[in-house]
């Protein structure tokens, strides 16, 4: 791709106007800069900084896993040569000489080769400048014939770049920042200790003083990720073993946990060759498949007690439910996984991030399938007692006959004879669900739980670069004083690199910087945000400030954002402060935070250049800009080399005493007009002393006043932004934080008629853009391979039970779920967030394999035992309680220590009340809308007499 942007951008650059810069592809901007330190010493200068961190670069780079290492925060050594116009004056001098003479000295040269017996020895003329002296004593021929020393004539030193542009600073200290990047393949902590041992020997080496601090620490927070899951899925596998036990029995609830147990370890392996890495996503999705992947050894321990207890011998026992149930549980184990499949094919970056849940899934419930069927009998034979219980009829309706069967054998009953009140009510309760899932919040990623956070401040365009340093650091001492606080991180023009994936990142620019600021722990942040917030705006009411956590929401630098496109600026102005002022009504927006992403109109002096008087004097537009540059930011007119380093020449025009020019009218302006001589012949000249040659045709210094009438004060545009080659702006705005409903979503839901009603003039468009469109992209994306998940979940089912009827009524339960899902949400006041759409999408397997269990077993008994369907349906559903409750059960408990997590909390709660509710829906409604569609009655006694004889 970037190959072929970079072709294209070729073409056309030759296209771009005369005195444009090469355009220049930066191909790096993906890579991820997840270790970042700063270099900071007290009492040592930016250039002694600098090379030492490009000291520690270089080591750094050899360390293996590591890809680029970048240095931030520098400031660049120049050269300054302050010229006086009265001292040009009083020597005849001309800057145009001394920039020949700059050149000159400077300019690569050429002195061949010498032929000394059999060899050929390269020839070549040491430098002419190198030293701030070297430029010092330059010769400059005056237009008299004169020759004067540079040094003599104009002041010369070498400094740094003024005003800074870019700096990043520590607790108020300069500092660098040393950013490393990682290979796309490296194990981050292995990277991160290996990179940590590097820097530990290398600062033995840098003069004392010389300190590193961590800013952002990428193998750290993948260490304590995972550390954190590993946790929670130790807390996850004894809790599910713990229920299993207390439900199941101790040997029966021992054999299911070590098959669990297994199907982990044996997973891991096998994802290792897939390329899954060992990340929050897969761990968190081995918690998620928890409860899933002891659901096939509960059916089939479920059946050999059951057949344990009927008295049949052990070979029988043993294999008579694997050999009933094996195709109904693979088809159910296949669609579980095949529901996430979207998510792994996703190609944007909520795909990209959160698709090894599908991989985990998948080979996990394959392996606990294929374990379930060898591991559990041979555990069982093993573990078990033996079989005494000679007098156990042969007869499951005996032997599933304890309190809690009776009853739910009287529940479905009664409930089968009241089927249409029931399944009324439940059409009810699912309308109520549905309205209840629209006033739960609408979020669509939740915050990372780093300790750490950003404040951007956009001060006022224009702004001097020295005031936007005054102001950071001001703000850099205030938050610094709250006890909360750990350290302040100052960056100036831009962020350092791109450290995070999930790091909101800023155009940046001169009246750009922003403030890391880390606390002691995640809760600290949310608690200090709020303050800090409140006291910064109070206190810099000129500046735009804005506080972001980390989140997935990156790509746009406000949560609620619509977009104009048109060609007028004036129009999309208009119908932008028409979108603004909505948003500024609406009660759920923050109203500091409405703006539109395009500057205010800025200042300009512009100069009116005369042609005439200018062609009279052998003046140029060319000649009056650089007369400008060299009194206002200075000129650049050579380069010189120290090592590895390059300095710019800058040459400065100014007073006698060092000031600037303040009266523009008078800044000298030199040419050589009317000059008949070629201009290299007129350089010669100068260089050669031949000053006399020329004088007759050299102007003199003419003020600025007499090629140029007026210089003027006017507005422009300084930011026109463009898409696809139209202009667009967008108005943007945030939710209010004071308000805790107040959620993206929220906000457009109340500002989208009004804005959408506001009247476009032909050529103009609108759309929604912002959190919202990634969230659309992302949910679009889902649904796109929705259609090869209905099929394959539609394929399979047919392959089982090779009827239309049965599929529907198990796919007509699944919008039941909802009556647990909004009641759970709305309870615990979570947001419906893109992982809790994940989360819903799994309970479509979760629920499809409870209900294959359940009719598959109505099947069995139907054709098997040639039981009646009315009580087949009875029969099968009491013979599956245990499994499916203890399914549930086991997926639902198995959650909880992800309850508390900030990504996955929704996720885990959605699952928990919708797989809470979907076990009703099984053991209850599934019944029901069996009997309905298949069209089910109740035998008569005298049938029902028969059926038990036969």
């Amino acid at each position: 791709y970037f190959d072929l942007l970079r072709r294209k951008v070729s073409d056309i650059s030759s296209r771009l106007p005369a005195g444009c810069y090469d355009p220049v592809v930066l191909d790096d901007m993906v890579d991820v800069y997840g270790i970042f330190y700063s270099l900071s010493g007290e009492g040592y200068d930016y250039p002694e900084l600098t090379r030492y961190a490009r000291y520690i670069r270089r080591e750094l780079l050899s360390v293996p896993g590591v890809k680029r290492v970048s240095i931030a925060g520098t400031r660049d050594e120049v050269i300054d040569i302050t010229l006086s116009a009265d001292e040009l004056a009083r020597n005849g001098m001309l800057p145009a000489q001394i920039m020949a003479v700059l050149q000159s000295a400077g300019k690569p040269v050429n002195a061949g080769t010498f032929a000394s017996g059999n060899d050929r020895l390269r020839m070549q003329v040491s430098e002419g400048v190198e030293t701030v002296d070297d430029l010092r004593n330059l010769m400059v021929s005056t237009p008299a014939g004169k020759r004067v020393r540079l040094g003599d004539i104009a002041q010369i030193e070498r400094t740094l770049a003024h005003p800074q542009r870019n700096g990043f600073f520590v607790n108020g200290k300069p500092s660098l920042a040393i950013c490393v990047a990682m290979e796309s393949d490296a194990i981050v902590p292995d990277v991160g200790k290996a990179v940590d041992a590097r820097l530990a020997e290398v600062m033995k080496s840098v003069p004392a003083g010389m300190t590193t601090d961590k800013i952002f620490f990428q193998p750290d927070k993948v260490s304590d990720a995972i550390s954190s899951f590993m946790l929670n899925l130790l807390e996850s596998v004894i809790i599910v073993i713990l229920v299993l036990v207390f439900t199941m029995g101790f040997r029966s609830g021992l054999i299911i946990g070590f098959g669990l147990v297994l199907t982990i370890a044996v997973s891991f392996p096998i994802l290792l060759q897939c390329g899954t890495t060992l990340q929050r996503i897969s761990l968190g999705a081995f918690i998620v498949a928890m409860g899933m992947l002891v659901d096939n050894a509960v059916v089939i321990m479920d059946g050999i007690l059951v057949d344990k207890k009927r008295g049949l011998a052990p070979e029988s026992y043993l294999y008579r439910i694997g050999r009933n149930t094996a195709l109904p549980l693979l088809g159910a184990t296949v669609i579980a996984a095949a529901t996430f499949i979207g998510i792994y094919l996703s190609p944007d970056s909520a795909g990209e991030y959160a698709g090894d849940l599908f991989l985990v899934l998948c080979v996990s419930l394959l392996a606990s399938w294929v374990l379930a069927l060898v591991q559990v009998p041979v555990c069982a034979r093993a573990w078990l007692p033996d079989n005494d219980n000679k007098d156990v009829k042969e007869n499951g309706t005996q032997v599933m006959n304890s309190p809690a069967h009776r009853f739910v054998r009287r529940t479905v009953a009664f409930l089968i004879g009241h089927r249409k009140v029931t399944i009324a009510t439940a059409l009810v309760v699912l309308g109520v669900s549905m309205w209840g899932m629209t006033r739960v919040k609408n979020l669509f990623f939740p915050d990372f739980d780093y300790k750490q956070f950003i404040v951007e401040c956009y001060f006022p365009p224009q702004s001097s670069p020295d005031a936007v340093s005054r102001e950071l650091h001001d703000m850099g001492r205030l938050i610094s004083g709250n006890p909360e606080i750990e350290r302040v991180a100052i960056s100036m023009g831009a962020a350092p690199a791109r450290y995070c994936l999930v790091r909101p990142m800023s155009s940046g620019g001169d009246c750009y910087g922003e403030l890391i600021v880390d606390c002691k722990d995640y809760k600290t942040v949310v608690k200090e945000i709020p303050g800090i917030r409140r006291e910064l705006r109070e206190k810099y009411p000129d500046a735009y400030i804005r506080i972001r956590k980390y989140n997935f929401s990156i790509s746009s630098t406000h949560t609620v954002e619509v977009e104009f496109a048109g060609p007028d600026p004036a129009v999309l102005k208009r119908l932008s402060a028409q979108a603004e002022q909505i948003m500024r009504e609406c009660r759920y927006v923050d109203p500091y935070s409405v703006q539109n992403n395009w500057n205010p109109a800025a200042k300009t002096l512009v100069a009116d250049f005369d042609q005439i008087d200018a062609l009279r004097a052998g003046i140029t537009r060319g000649d009056v800009a650089n007369a400008l540059l060299a009194a206002t930011d200075g000129m650049p007119v050579g380069i010189m080399t120290d090592a590895d380093k390059t300095m710019v020449v800058n040459l400065l025009m100014r007073n006698a005493d060092g000031s600037e020019i303040s009266d523009l009218s008078n800044i000298p302006v030199w040419s050589m007009p009317n000059m008949h001589l070629d201009p290299d012949e007129a350089k010669n000249a100068l260089l050669s002393g031949n000053g006399s040659k020329i004088a007759d045709k050299a102007l003199r210094s003419i003020p600025l006043s007499s090629v140029a009438h007026d210089v003027r004060l006017e507005w422009e545009e300084n930011i026109v932004r463009r898409l696809n080659g139209r202009r667009v702006i967008e108005a943007e705005c945030d939710p209010n934080p004071d308000i805790d409903d107040a959620t993206p979503a929220k906000v457009v839901s109340e500002i989208k008629d009004r804005i959408e009603s506001i009247t476009l003039p032909e050529g103009y468009t609108m759309r929604w853009v912002g959190e919202g469109e990634m969230q659309a992209d992302a949910i679009n994306n889902l649904m796109k391979f929705m259609p090869l998940t209905i099929f394959l979940i539609l394929g399979i089912l047919l392959l089982l039970f090779n009827s239309w009827r049965k599929v529907f009524l198990i796919l007509v339960c699944f919008p039941f779920v909802f009556c647990g899902i909004a009641a759970a949400l709305l309870l615990t006041d979570s947001p419906f967030t893109f992982m809790a759409i994940i989360g819903m999408m799994g309970l479509i397997g979760m629920m499809v394999k409870n209900a294959i269990v359940l009719v598959d077993e109505i099947n069995r008994l139907g054709t098997e035992e040639g039981m009646h369907p009315y009580h087949a349906v009875i029969e099968a559903t009491v013979s599956r309680v245990r499994p499916v409750l203890m399914a549930s059960l086991t997926t639902i408990v198995g959650m909880i220590p992800l309850v508390a997590d900030p990504m996955y909390g929704s996720m885990a709660i959605t699952i928990m009340g919708g797989l809470t509710a979907g076990t009703a829906i099984t053991l209850i409604l599934l019944p029901l809308f069996y009997t309905a569609v298949m069209r089910i009655r109740k035998p008569s006694a005298t049938t029902h007499t028969n059926t038990e004889k036969k």
